[in-house]
C-alpha cells in the first residue's frame, strides 16, 4: 500500500450485525504510517466521532485504534481498513457482541 494512496475523504454505508445501517465518513489527513493518526471519522447516526491511529500495516490491511471518541461510540475490540482492488475501502469494526462492516468510496 502506498502511504499516500488513502489521502482524502471516504464515505459509505456500514451495516451493523444488530440490524441497522449507518453512514460513515473518514477523512484521511496524512500519509499512512504506523503510530500516527490516520485521520478522523464521523458516524452521525449514533452519533460517534473520533480519530483512528494506525497500529499495524499488513499488505493492504490497516489495523486501527479509535481514539478521542466523542458521542455514543461503541467500544470496538478491532477496527480495520482494507484497500480493495477496485479502489474502495472495506471497513470492519468488531466489538464484543457486534460487528459493523461497510464499503467506503473515495470522494473526488
Amino acid at each position: 500500500m502506498k502511504p499516500e494512496s488513502l489521502l482524502g475523504v471516504w464515505t459509505g454505508t456500514a451495516h451493523n450485525s444488530n440490524g441497522w445501517d449507518m453512514k460513515i465518513t473518514l477523512s484521511v489527513l496524512q500519509p499512512v504510517e504506523v503510530g500516527t493518526t490516520l485521520g478522523v471519522f464521523d458516524i452521525p447516526l449514533i452519533p460517534c466521532s473520533g480519530a483512528f491511529r494506525v497500529i499495524s500495516i499488513r499488505g493492504e490491511i490497516l489495523e486501527l485504534k479509535a481514539e478521542k471518541l466523542q458521542g455514543e461510540c461503541g467500544r470496538a475490540e478491532s477496527d480495520t481498513l482494507e484497500l480493495r482492488p477496485d479502489g474502495t475501502l472495506l471497513y470492519i469494526s468488531k466489538g464484543k457482541d457486534w460487528e459493523t462492516r461497510g464499503i467506503l468510496q473515495h470522494l473526488d
